[in-house]
Formats: C-alpha cells, sequence, structure tokens
C-alpha cells in the first residue's frame, strides 16, 4: 500500500574504494578484463602433464624430469606463477621429490586442471562482477580491486531525522524533572548510516503543529526520506499526521498497526517521498526503526531487501502473547536458549541486553518453555 506511493531514488555519487563498505551499490559492475589473467599455479610444486603421472605411487612412483632435454618433463612452479600451456596441472610439493640430477619423482598422480587457476576463472570477461543494490562488504571491495577499479556508483539517498515532544531535550544535556534525553535521533541516526544511508538530523521540535509542518516541510525539500519519532500516538499534542497531511498527497496512509511494541507507527508519502512517524518510545521507537522504516528506506534507495539471520533456539520460560496482534520480543541468547526480556515500551536497556527479536505471529498466543523458535538476530544494525 505504501510503496506503490514511493518514487524509487536513483541519485548516485562516485565512492572511492577505501570508503566503500557499508555503502549501496549504484551501478551493476561488470568485468572489463578476465580474473586472473594467464594460466596461474594456486599451489608450489611442479607444473606436470597429467598423462604422465598415471598409475604413480609411493612403491612405484612417476619420473619426471626439470631438464627440456629429457621427457617426460615437469617445471618447477610457485603459488601465482604462470603455467606454461606445454602443461595441464600442478602437482604440491608435498608427493614430489627432487633429486640431486633433476629428476622428480612423483608419488600419487594427478588429473588435468588439478591445482591451475584457468583465465577467467575467478571472473570471466564482460560477466556481472557485483549487482547494483547491495550493501557493499569488504569481500565486494576484493572483487573490484581485483578488477582495478578504485571506486564505483553508490546510492546518495539522504534520510532526514526529525525529534518532536515538549519534554525532550538534547542528549547532552541534564534533563530537568519531567524531561527526557533524546535518545531516538542518536540510536536512528547510527542505525541508518549503518544500512547505508546518508543522515541529516533537523533537531527537536515542541508538539506544536505549525513549526512541525515547517520542519518536516525543509526536510522534505533536502532529503529523500524523513523519519520523525514522537507525535504518533492519538493524544491532543501530538500533530505529526497533521503536518504530514498539511503538505501535500497522498499524505498518511497508515495510522497503526496490530502490533506490539509500536502500535502508533504512521506511514506516509509526501509528494512520492517516504514519511515514517515513529513512536517517541525508545524500545518501540527501536523496533519499528528495525522491522518497518528500514524496510521501506530500502525500497525507497532502490536497495536489495535486507537478508536476516536467524537463530534456532529454545524458550528458556513460558512467553504469552494475545491473538490479532504481532509481537516483537527482544530476546537474550545464551547457548542455545532464548530469554525473553519484556519491557515497557519506554525502555532502552533491553535492547543492549538482547541479541535479536522473537516475532510471535498474530495468530499465536504464545510459546510454552522448552518450543525451539527462530530468533531474528540484530546482526551489529541496532
Amino acid at each position: 500500500m505504501v510503496k506503490k506511493h514511493i518514487t524509487i531514488s536513483d541519485k548516485s555519487v562516485l565512492t572511492p574504494l577505501t570508503e566503500l563498505v557499508g555503502s549501496i551499490i549504484g551501478e551493476d559492475v561488470y568485468a572489463p578484463c578476465p580474473v586472473p589473467h594467464f594460466r596461474r599455479s594456486t599451489m608450489d610444486g611442479y607444473a606436470v602433464v597429467a598423462a604422465d603421472t598415471h598409475g604413480a605411487s609411493e612403491s612405484l612412483p612417476a619420473m619426471l624430469h626439470l631438464s627440456d632435454s629429457k621427457l617426460p618433463m615437469c617445471e618447477r612452479v610457485y603459488t601465482g606463477d604462470l603455467v606454461r600451456e606445454a602443461f595441464d596441472a600442478v602437482m604440491m610439493l608435498e608427493y614430489a621429490e627432487e633429486l640431486l640430477d633433476g629428476t622428480v619423482l612423483l608419488s600419487r598422480p594427478i588429473a588435468a586442471g588439478d591445482n591451475i587457476m584457468g583465465v577467467g576463472e575467478d571472473i570471466a570477461a564482460n560477466s556481472l562482477a557485483l549487482g547494483q543494490g547491495g550493501q557493499a562488504t569488504s569481500h565486494d571491495v576484493g572483487v573490484l580491486a581485483a578488477l582495478g577499479k578504485t571506486g564505483v556508483k553508490t546510492r546518495d539517498f539522504r534520510v532526514g531525522i526529525i525529534s518532536t515532544g515538549n519534554e525532550i531535550v538534547p542528549y547532552e544535556c541534564l534533563p530537568q524533572v519531567g524531561q527526557m534525553r533524546d535518545i531516538n535521533s542518536p540510536l536512528l541516526t547510527s542505525l541508518f548510516q549503518t544500512a547505508g544511508f546518508r543522515v541529516q538530523y533537523y533537531g527537536i521540535f515542541r508538539d506544536d503543529e505549525v513549526s512541525l509542518t515547517k520542519a518536516l516541510a525543509m526536510a522534505l525539500e533536502q532529503t529523500d526520506a524523513v523519519v520523525l519519532s514522537g507525535g504518533s500516538s492519538a493524544g491532543a499534542l501530538d500533530f505529526t499526521e497533521r503536518a504530514v497531511n498539511n503538505l501535500g498527497l497522498p499524505g498518511v496512509l497508515v495510522h497503526g498497526l496490530a502490533v506490539k511494541p509500536g502500535k502508533p507507527t504512521i506511514l506516509g508519502a509526501v509528494r512520492g517521498r517516504l514519511v515514517v512517524g515513529l513512536p517517541g518510545h525508545p524500545l518501540s521507537c527501536a523496533v519499528m526503526a528495525h522491522m518497518v522504516a528500514l524496510p521501506l528506506l530500502r525500497f525507497a534507495a532502490g536497495a536489495k531487501a535486507s537478508m536476516p539471520m536467524y537463530a534456532s533456539v529454545v524458550l528458556a520460560r513460558p512467553l504469552a502473547s494475545l491473538p490479532g496482534r504481532r509481537d516483537f520480543i527482544p530476546c537474550r541468547l545464551s547457548g542455545q536458549e532464548a530469554w525473553p526480556q519484556q519491557s515497557k515500551s519506554a525502555a532502552i536497556q533491553v535492547l543492549a541486553a538482547s541479541q535479536g527479536l522473537l516475532v510471535v505471529p498474530e495468530e499465536c498466543e504464545g510459546y510454552s518453555a522448552g518450543t525451539t523458535v527462530n530468533v531474528r538476530l540484530w546482526g551489529g544494525s541496532v
């Protein structure tokens, strides 16, 4: 429902290889040359003709010669060396004995192609070496370096972050009674940066429709998507929905999800740009950012969907849940056991103490102790 109202960004920027890890690849990269570009040995040993080793054993070794004047011949090679076309395999040193007269005894047979990497065997010329939309890893950097690439295009997707609430003060300040440090902005900033997005923080805004509308308008002009925290419940001081609807169609598309934590989450779009309103409570905000905001941001950025990792574990204690609602339960993992960390949605330490989320589906009324479940791992992203 939300995705059809989002215009996928195609903006990109050239990023050097040394700064690439974590960025979202913005182009398909084709190999301009084969890797390797010559037949090379993958072992220290002797280049041989495989047929000359047929029947070799420790009791009756094959006899080859380093001299070109005697047949069958072989050639000493080291890892990475060129293997001449005259040879079709490399015998490892462990199975060879070189005598003083240049004779080499081989104690086992070898098959053609063994311990040789052919031209383009790793990466074929003109093949797709790296597809766009994935988040670059150190392994991707290695592939690009092998192709001689000094940099590639990456998605230049900017996410604006806005905090709301009369009670919120900057996290570096000492809060007075009735005030709360801004936990959500630095948490969201680190989460989105880890996901490969560029983040612009717009500050803390009081519960005022006019000022929030102006802040949101500015953020939408300067970024590709905006995420707000706070101001999304149905209270009298919550103006997020009105601010979104003030700025253009389609406006708010979803207000409220059948989940816990995170029920008051807002999803919308303004002139093709994604707007997400997250709950103000830190635990709710973090869980919804991970489970709802991130997938939508990846879609808007033209990135591939993430591949979450799961741990199959046994519940250490029973867990109750209400049918008709999807529950996200932070879990602490200890060996093969999962300890549900149920807490109020205003809590935050439970996140740091957990290694992932147990997703309890809508039709489930909970699990008994000893039930095997799959916990979705944070993977360092929250």
